[in-house]
């Protein structure tokens, strides 16, 4: 062998370990490594550990990681089994769920079929005051064996499966509940992590669940849920590595954050912000007051000012253009036009102006940004808003008193399905962001119709007639779309950001499967 061949076979060899090499690190860096608490900053304050009620985006979060519903959602969108290790649907109205055995709430209670009937029942209880009742309205809950149950609904019901994958259709304890466990503050569920300490609106500390039902996961050891109202100081304790992950990064430091050799940012879409209206007083209990407000806000202005390149105006309804469901006719609806502003406010007997109040959550500031720029807009018309900022637990909390006259409403996901209008405008929703007072017959007729119905082609018509309908009668202006972002730590593996309807759930989805290097 000469001097060249041998020095060129070396080379090979030297590349074929370097590859092996390579090859070797990237296996190992792909490998989940157990232990470590996981730290996460939320911006929403999580007041209250009922899973069955809905408290926010973090809140979502938490409640997945501690309860399971029958189904869920993995990485990829789908829906699996979580309690149930299987379901059948001998019809459109109905679905047979089979439990899994041995599994167990954190307290070693077994899981059996009356806890399931226990949980949907009280769901269905308007004492609840359930996130999901106006979803399962109407269903029967039977115990067939003590692993198996059945759930009727008294019509054909395409969303129904979708539905009970929910976080908020978790199921809890029968016995626990029943022996006087206060829900709000304390927790024993199936999920892969159980709670060690909850300070309302302040920290949540949890630890590994090993009663867990999927093998060998959760990776975590822990998650410590850290409520932190300012955008800045979530961002500092990323950039300085006191906090591993944050949701909601703020629209103006996305870009210095993807730059930022330390940190990753994951973005999705759908995500939308909103006008809700107390449709019950005056002066928006007039639909003609509600239309002149949507003509008079510049969105434009509003997804600039807010949003830093990350916003898109809503002149319609908020279905994406990639949806069945999507109208074109609609797109231009509310393009800004202040004179027809003034003539709808004239016509309503505030021709002379009016006054308001705009309830505003001050600890996002794309938030204060949008109402400033919607209060300059509307003081064009006529309509003097006074601005009202406060914190996340006061603000639900003066919602469900019905104590407001307006407020800014940011609805964290792509609308799953048109079906999700009943959510927050159906007129027995429970859902704690819906209008104060508003309830539309003709509405809730279409979504009915649709909500019968499994072939999209046939639903079209009837939700675009529902979309024409809310904008018609206006007690939710929809502004503008904004993408939405988690930070988190380059150490930090095993996390998917979903998109659409499940971006709200991305952190809970991934937390079984999370791991820190």
């Amino acid at each position: 062998m000469t001097f060249k061949q041998t020095w060129r076979r070396m080379a090979q060899l030297v590349g074929a370990c370097a590859l092996a090499a390579a090859a070797a690190g990237a296996q190992a860096a792909d490998t989940p490594k157990p232990g470590g608490t996981l730290r996460y900053g939320t911006v929403s304050e999580i007041v209250s550990l009922d899973p069955h009620v809905y408290g926010g985006s973090a809140w979502k979060v938490l409640i997945e990681a501690l309860y399971s519903p029958l189904a869920g959602y993995d990485k990829s969108g789908a829906i699996v089994p979580r309690l149930a290790q299987s379901w059948d649907q001998p019809d459109a109205r109905t679905i047979v769920f089979h439990l899994r055995p041995d599994v167990a709430f954190q307290d070693g209670t077994p899981v059996t079929a009356d806890d399931v009937k226990f949980s949907l029942d009280r769901i269905l209880d308007p004492a609840t005051g359930a996130t999901l009742r106006s979803n399962l309205l109407g269903a029967t809950v039977t115990v067939v064996d003590p692993a198996t149950v059945k759930v009727e609904k008294p019509s054909p019901d395409a969303t129904m499966l979708s539905v009970l994958a929910l976080p908020e259709a978790a199921i809890v304890s029968r016995k626990w509940v029943e022996s006087g466990a206060n829900l709000k503050l304390s927790a024993n569920g199936t999920g892969p992590f159980q709670l060690k300490s909850y300070e309302p609106a302040v920290r949540a500390s949890l630890v590994r669940n090993p009663r867990y039902f999927v093998a060998g996961q959760p990776y975590l050891d822990g998650v410590d849920f850290r409520m932190i109202k300012s955008d800045d100081a979530r961002v500092n304790a990323l950039r300085s590595q006191s906090l591993d992950m944050i949701d909601f990064v703020p629209w103006k430091d996305i870009d210095v954050l993807r730059r930022n050799a330390g940190t990753k940012i994951d973005t999705a879409g759908g995500a939308f912000m909103s006008v809700w209206f107390n449709t019950s007083k005056k002066p928006f209990d007039d639909a003609r007051v509600r239309r002149a407000v949507s003509y008079a806000i510049d969105r434009e202005a509003v997804s600039k000012a807010a949003f830093f390149g990350y916003g898109k105006p809503i002149y319609g309804a908020p279905t994406p253009e990639d949806s069945p469901y999507y109208d074109k006719s609609l797109d231009g609806t509310y393009k800004r036009d202040t004179a027809k502003a003034r003539a709808l406010l004239a016509e309503a007997g505030y021709g002379n102006g009016v006054d308001a109040s705009m309830v505003v959550f001050q600890g996002l500031g794309i938030y204060t940004t949008m109402a400033q720029v919607v209060q300059a807009n509307l003081k064009e018309v006529g309509i003097n808003l006074k601005l009202e900022p406060v914190e996340w637990a006061t603000l639900v909390e003066r919602k469900n008193r019905g104590d407001y006259d307006s407020m800014i409403y940011g609805v964290s996901v792509k609308l799953p399905d048109p079906d999700a209008y009943a959510y927050y405008l159906g007129g027995d929703s429970s859902y704690w962001a819906k209008p104060i007072g508003y309830r539309d017959p003709e509405l809730e007729k279409l979504l009915a119709e649709g909500r019968a119905l499994t072939d999209p082609k046939a639903r079209q018509p009837i939700y675009q007639q529902a979309e024409k309908r809310i904008l018609e009668t206006s007690p939710w202006v929809f502004v503008s779309w904004r993408e939405q972002a988690q930070g988190y730590l380059r150490k930090v593996h095993g996390y998917t950001q979903l998109g659409g309807a499940l971006s709200e759930s991305s952190p809970g989805i991934s937390l079984p499967t999370m791991w820190i290097n």
